[in-house]
């Protein structure tokens, strides 16, 4: 079962409360029974939980400047509940484009629902806006306000907060007979099996679809299996 919260506001990262798990199980109180009776607890669902908010330059550190292509007042911070690939529900964390907000907020919904295992989801700041070392840990990302790798002058999508990289270790951007990043070489051949490895029809492309955002996997001359951006590029 899923259960979407959202909410709106311009309070700071700091003041605002982390999303909390449903708790999985109610047990009811231990009271010697009359009879031989045995009672049954069935144990609830966690609860997909999610809130958007306002963001400030402080709280983007060195994932944002001054002549980024988007101003701070655009962008929010999603506070997401996703599955862990241990199996346990954890607080996750976006910078997305305000245009864009609802809508990731759905997929992660989908994602969720699924059980789709997310490694772990911090904003880039937390890697001091370094693209590769988040790569590198298999964190799922959003907005950083960068260049294209290779093509200086020339803004990512993520710049403009509409693309995110999910776990990028084990879906590389795959350039020839080159993973990147590089420690995610062992995943240029795709292994469906491997945790958190995303492939054409499952319920990340699926749900990434819904909302008509692009797939870097549908690309010809590279693939970039990580990430998904509004315009497909």
């Amino acid at each position: 079962m899923v259960s979407v919260a959202c909410g709106n506001g311009d309070t700071s990262m700091a003041d605002r409360p982390e999303p909390a798990v449903t708790a999985t199980t109610t047990l009811p109180s231990l009271v010697a029974p009359s009879t031989a009776e045995v009672a049954v607890v069935t144990p609830t669902e966690p609860v997909f939980v999610s809130a958007i908010n306002a963001t400030t330059a402080e709280d983007l550190g060195a994932a944002w400047r001054e002549n980024c292509p988007v101003p701070v007042t655009k962008l929010r911070l999603l506070s997401l509940l996703h599955w862990g690939d241990d199996g346990r529900v954890a607080n996750g964390a976006l910078v997305v484009h305000e245009d864009h907000a609802e809508d990731i907020v759905a997929v992660f919904a989908q994602l969720f629902e699924g059980q789709f295992p997310v490694h772990t989801m911090r904003p880039i700041t937390e890697f001091g806006g370094d693209d590769d070392a988040s790569m590198a840990a298999n964190n799922t990302s959003a907005f950083n306000c960068r260049e294209i790798d290779g093509q200086p002058g020339v803004w990512s999508q993520h710049a403009y907060g509409g693309a995110i990289d999910i776990n990028p270790l084990v879906n590389p951007w795959v350039r020839g007979d080159r993973g990147d990043p590089p420690e995610g070489a062992a995943y240029v051949d795709r292994d469906p099996a491997v945790t958190g490895l995303i492939v054409a029809g499952d319920v990340v492309t699926t749900a990434f679809a819904k909302i008509g955002w692009g797939w870097g996997g549908d690309w010809t001359t590279t693939l970039d299996y990580q990430h998904f951006s509004h315009n497909g590029r």
